[in-house]
């Protein structure tokens, strides 16, 4: 196991696993999950097939600890700081590999968004969610204000955002929040059940192909996205072909 700020990382097979360790609410304690250098290093494993985030403990994330948060000052500081936690953030969405968020506890604000970043979001039947940032005065701080419309529509994100409303799994589910509810013991092995039929024994050169597709459809222009999708098809059918003339 290795540790990087609030986060441990260790592997489970040929998945990865980012645990948050700050109990018992796992704040997002100075803005920040892990050093992105520390990801990035983590990540960089041939091997690796999927990710799995989860928080230590009965929570997953309640996001920024407002008493610390309030307590500065310095504008620009904060900025960077959590310029630094959007790095983060952006690594793990773009990874060519499928990430999994299990969800258990509270996913509040700054949680909640990094649960949003990831491609699969698996959640405890007695999971809350919830952008409680108007309540403080404030709004969401790593773009939940920006995806969740895209999730769920205007109508719904303004209750969640504005309204500050708490919801519960089903409801989550419901809305298209979160993709599997299950039990709360069930959440992890869930989880990585799910990765494992998802990538199977596919070539980890097709699951990165195919993921770097989808993750195009959330970067590119609808054009660019297919002209991208056509060279990975491309690249994939060659690799083929020279497999099965070295096996002739």
């Amino acid at each position: 196991m290795e540790t990087s700020r609030i986060s441990e990382w260790e592997m489970n097979g040929n998945f990865g696993v980012l645990t948050i360790n700050n109990p018992p609410q796992n704040y997002l304690d100075d803005f920040r999950l892990a050093e992105l250098s520390d990801l990035k290093r983590w990540t960089d494993n041939d091997s690796l097939r999927g990710v799995i985030i989860t928080g230590r403990g009965r929570h997953f994330c309640a996001g920024f600890n407002k008493d610390d948060l309030f307590k500065i000052s310095d504008v620009e500081f904060l900025k960077d700081e959590l310029s630094k936690m959007y790095e983060v953030v952006y690594h793990l969405e773009d990874l060519p590999l499928p990430v999994v968020a299990a969800i258990k506890g509270v996913c509040f604000g700054g949680g909640l968004e990094l649960a949003m970043s990831c491609h699969i979001r698996v959640c405890s039947d007695k999971a809350l969610l919830s952008f409680p940032e108007t309540e403080h005065g404030i709004i969401p701080g790593l773009n939940g204000s920006v995806r969740l419309p895209k999730l769920i529509g205007q109508c719904h994100s303004l209750d969640m955002v504005l309204g500050g409303k708490i919801i519960h799994a089903e409801e989550a589910l419901e809305l298209g929040i979160v993709d599997y509810v299950v039990p709360s013991k069930e959440v992890f092995d869930f989880s990585l059940s799910l990765l494992e039929k998802t990538t199977g024994d596919k070539p980890i050169n097709v699951i990165r192909s195919i993921m770097e597709s989808v993750n195009n459809t959330r970067k590119l222009p609808f054009e660019a996205a297919t002209e991208e999708e056509t060279r990975l098809f491309s690249r994939l059918v060659l690799s083929q072909h020279i497999r099965r003339r070295e096996s002739d």
